[in-house]
């Protein structure tokens, strides 16, 4: 298994849609600090906003990522 980069900050974090037609269940959801939500490709991008995520959904985006970021992106780093 291949060792992956990931993020390690557990503060400021915030439930990203993984794509914005991808709809509000916890598949399209993915838990991202705020430095990392703002390196999306989609982030501040015009155009529809799609619906918020249910807080149910959040709490349980949360829990799966461990209550720390999901982003194994390289342009974001562990910062």
């Amino acid at each position: 298994m291949e060792n992956i980069m990931r993020c390690t900050n557990t503060k400021g974090l915030e439930v990203h849609h993984k794509r914005r037609d991808g709809g509000i269940d916890l598949s399209n959801a993915e838990v991202l600090c705020h430095h990392c939500h703002v390196n999306t490709s989609s982030y501040g991008t015009p155009g529809k906003s799609p619906h918020p995520f249910p807080v149910l959904v959040k709490a349980n985006a949360l829990k799966r990522a461990g209550n720390r970021c999901e982003c194994t992106r390289a342009a974001c780093g562990t910062h």
